[in-house]
């Protein structure tokens, strides 16, 4: 399953949703989902470079690298803009991190093909299920075949994939880490 759930935002507007780099230690539920990922990502990391330009707090990537390639939406970083623009900017990488990103692009398919061509591996997070009215900042939901078939058809190759789901939160992602 994928599903459109709302047009894309200008950028004016997303510059309003996004003024500074998202902190996930402010909800419990996204605590607990950056410590899986980070789980996921050593699974599969196999050392050398480590980028995340929609980083919000880099906690994934500070986890696994010395000096992480970091960027966001947000101002914050040395790389800040639309990820379809700054990940050009970067040179090829051991791991690319892309968690709770996906689902807040125009053309994620686009975004993948780009981190295919300069990531050996990619750790992805992104919710499962979700529909409209969920999230306004969302514009796709999907389950876990849609997101593999996006990640196939991109050139990526699943090698361990996990779901958190946190019934008490109205939540669940999935996680996935790729060659």
């Amino acid at each position: 399953m994928r599903l459109r759930l709302r047009d894309a935002y200008t950028p004016a507007e997303l510059e309003a949703l996004y003024p500074a780099p998202h902190d996930h230690r402010r909800w419990p539920d996204h605590i607990l989902r950056v410590d899986l990922t980070i789980q996921v990502a050593r699974f599969i990391y196999n050392g050398g470079p480590v980028a995340d330009l929609s980083c919000g707090d880099g906690a994934i990537a500070r986890a696994l690298a010395i000096r992480p390639i970091l960027g966001d939406l947000a101002p914050g970083y040395g790389l800040h803009g639309p990820l379809e623009d700054t990940i050009r900017e970067i040179s090829h990488v051991s791991l690319y991190v892309c968690c709770e990103t996906l689902e807040h692009l125009d053309d994620p398919d686009e975004v993948l093909r780009l981190i295919r061509r300069k990531a050996d591996r990619l750790v992805l997070s992104t919710p499962i299920g979700e529909t409209i009215g969920h999230n306004p900042e969302h514009y796709w939901g999907w389950d876990e075949d849609g997101i593999r078939q996006m990640l196939e058809s991109t050139g990526f190759h699943p090698i361990v994939q996990t779901a958190l789901t946190m019934p008490a939160y109205d939540v669940a992602y999935q996680i996935w880490g790729c060659r």
